[in-house]
This record gives structure tokens, sequence and C-alpha cells, in this order.
């Protein structure tokens, strides 16, 4: 009782809080996109004020409906006002067909996502060829101390943060997934924690030919 209370009434107003203080990294990832993009997981909507020009047509999907509440389709760009799609849905079954985005993006979700690995492949399907996985993700520390202690809190972690996990190897997921990962870095980012301080940003690119 008490658990569902939170994560249908705390978490959500948390996690607009909390999204407001990535608002730079939001940017700085969101002028990658381009053409017919997915936005996987959109959360409380934090991304949309910042999509370039160069998109043609977003498609918002996320699953929680608390979150979902929170989004505001007025703050698009003008350009975008009749060619936004805000649908509530499971990344692990896609509702696409096979190669209809020019790009998908993930900000902050593929920490929480019940089988990243899942997730990931209807991502790659849904890709067009040459088509790219934007990403800006928390992942396992590299420092070894760093590491243990996330493991060690991530019990705890998992249930307050409704699903985030401190530890996920997301770069080795995407390339088990068959996306070249070039053009990924993974850094330590000094605005954050160390237990969520480590980063995972940019493009994987779905090859052009399997």
């Amino acid at each position: 009782m008490i658990m569902n209370l939170y994560q249908r009434h705390i978490f959500p107003r948390l996690l607009a809080d909390v999204s407001k203080r990535f608002t730079e990294d939001r940017q700085r990832l969101a002028a990658l996109l381009q053409g017919d993009v997915l936005e996987l997981g959109s959360g409380t909507g934090e991304s949309f004020p910042f999509y370039p020009a160069a998109v043609k047509r977003v498609v918002s999907l996320e699953y929680d409906d608390q979150l979902l509440s929170y989004q505001q389709p007025q703050r698009l760009p003008a350009h975008l006002t009749n060619e936004f799609l805000l649908l509530q849905g499971d990344g692990h079954q896609l509702p696409f067909q096979d190669a209809q985005f020019d790009q998908v993006f993930c900000c902050l979700v593929l920490c929480s996502v019940a089988d990243p690995a899942q997730v990931l492949a209807e991502a790659y399907r849904v890709l067009k060829p040459g088509g790219a996985l934007v990403v800006f993700e928390h992942v396992a520390a590299a420092h070894q101390l760093t590491h243990r202690a996330q493991r060690w809190l991530n019990p705890l972690w998992r249930p307050l943060a409704c699903g985030c996990q401190l530890e996920r190897q997301t770069g080795q997921r995407i390339r088990e997934a068959g996306f070249c990962t070039d053009k990924l870095k993974r850094y330590r980012h000094s605005s954050y924690p160390a237990l969520v301080g480590t980063f995972l940003e940019g493009l994987a690119i779905k090859p052009e030919k399997s």
C-alpha cells in the first residue's frame, strides 16, 4: 500500500524535479536528433523543448500513466505541433513496424527497464538501416570500489527509484544488440555523485547491412 502510494504519487514528482537537473545534458543530446524520432521512455517530457529543426516527426512513448500526466506537449517547438504523437506503451514490445524511425532517443531509460536486451532488440528492429540510437544513460562505474558500492546498494536503491539500477553494463548490451558503438563514450560526469556519475553518451548506429 505504502509503496504503491509512493510509486503513483510521490515518485513522479521526485522524477520531475530530478529530471530538471539534467537539462543541459538533454539539450546537448537532443541537438543530435533528426528525421523521424521515437523517444523511448519520455518520462515527464523534459526533452520536448529541445527538439531541433532537423526533427520532422516525434513519437513519444511512456509506460507509466502517472508520468504521462506530467507531460506537456505544448512545450514542443512550433514546427512539431502537428507532427507529434504521444502514446502509452511498453518498450519491450514496440507497436511499430520494422525500420520505421531514423532515430530512437533513450535518456535515462535503459537503467530501469526490466529487460534491457529486449528493449534494445526492439529499438534495433524499428530503426531504419543506418539509423541511430541516441543515448544518455548512467551505467556501472569503472572504478572498482565504486562499482562494489553500487552492487551493495542496488537492492535498496532499486525499489526507491522504481526499478532504476546502479550497475548496468549498458554499453555491452548495446553492442550485443548489433549496434556499432564507435560514437559512444563512457565518462565520469563531475556534476553527479559517484554512485550515479558514470555515463554512456552518444550515437549507436544500426549497420546499413546486417
